[in-house]
């Protein structure tokens, strides 16, 4: 309730004063975190993965111009899977070279922190008349990169686990296995989500009850992100195709008139919610820890991230 209370605080004010509400969310919670009068809130990181990280996603994917999107489908693609591996060797390297850690190490920290999370930018360049096209191509990287982002993560995190003992022979076959996992990440989650989708649009024709259908989504948006989990695929991208689904097929031929007009504005309101908490709880995180007295490596990886984001774009878009 408290953490509630305080998001709504920081939207009335920062609205009016025309001030980044996401940044501001960030300010406030790094406050509470080194502040010794607040409570003391952890964030646990299975809270992110299974709370809000399924309904930002399948938020994005269900408002996204699927039209737009599929028109623009090689832009995104190339942003999404060979865009985000040229960054987060850009960052490896710049990391590498400055600090003189290890390979495996510097890839792993890039694979956290290259996807992209646009929607404070978003936010912004919709005031500036940002088009349709730009806006979706955004937007439908960011979708799929979380889950190219978290497979490259697996990869090497299972490399660099292997890599602590065996031959150089179980070193190769490790790297070969991992790629064999990877692809399994991303295209069965994606195949998974897209399957449940179709399936689920199907049913909701069965259905003519507006809070049942809504009922439906948000259990599709959570229940394919743990079918995911369990069959060893990516979660994310499963809850990104059926969101992608049924934002698009679903949505105009299996709800009703009045769950889609609802549909709307509930996954709008949940994307809002789950965004909110979550830079509410960076800030805090921030607070906590002990980031502010490793600023140096913080600014070179930034650096990293913005330098791998201009060699991704003026490399790859055609």
């Amino acid at each position: 309730m408290l953490l509630l209370v305080i998001t709504l605080a920081v939207a009335l004010i920062s609205r009016p004063l025309r001030l980044p509400y996401t940044l501001v969310l960030v300010v406030v919670g790094l406050v509470i975190g080194i502040s010794p009068l607040l409570p003391n809130l952890r964030l646990n990181p299975n809270v992110v993965l299974f709370l809000f990280l399924p309904a930002l996603l399948f938020e994005g994917a269900w408002n996204v111009d699927v039209k737009q999107l599929t028109a623009n489908w090689l832009v995104v693609l190339l942003l999404a899977v060979p865009g985000l591996l040229l960054s987060v060797l850009v960052v490896a390297a710049l990391l590498h070279w400055t600090l003189g850690l290890s390979w495996l190490l510097v890839i792993l920290l890039g694979a956290m922190i290259s996807p992209t999370d646009p929607i404070a930018m978003l936010a912004l360049l919709r005031q500036m008349g940002l088009s349709d096209r730009l806006r979706t191509i955004v937007e439908g990287e960011s979708l799929f990169n979380d889950g190219v982002g978290a497979a490259i993560f697996e990869l090497v995190l299972g490399v660099l686990l292997v890599s602590l003992g065996g031959t150089e022979a179980t070193h190769m076959t490790s790297w070969w296995i991992s790629i064999l996992e990877v692809l399994w990440l991303m295209l069965g989650g994606l195949v998974l989500g897209i399957g449940v989708g179709l399936i689920v649009s199907r049913l909701l024709r069965l259905v003519d009850d507006h809070l049942i259908e809504m009922t439906v989504t948000v259990s599709v948006a959570y229940g394919v992100y743990l079918l995911g989990v369990i069959l060893h695929t990516s979660g994310l991208l499963a809850v990104v195709g059926a969101g992608l689904v049924l934002g698009s097929y679903g949505r105009g031929t299996g709800l009703s008139d009045r769950a889609r007009q609802a549909s709307h504005d509930v996954w709008e309101f949940l994307g809002y919610l789950a965004n909110s908490l979550l830079f509410l709880f960076l800030g805090i995180q921030i607070g906590e820890s002990h980031l502010l007295q490793i600023l140096a490596g913080i600014g070179l990886a930034l650096t990293g991230v913005v330098v791998g984001r201009a060699a991704m774009i003026y490399t790859l878009l055609p």
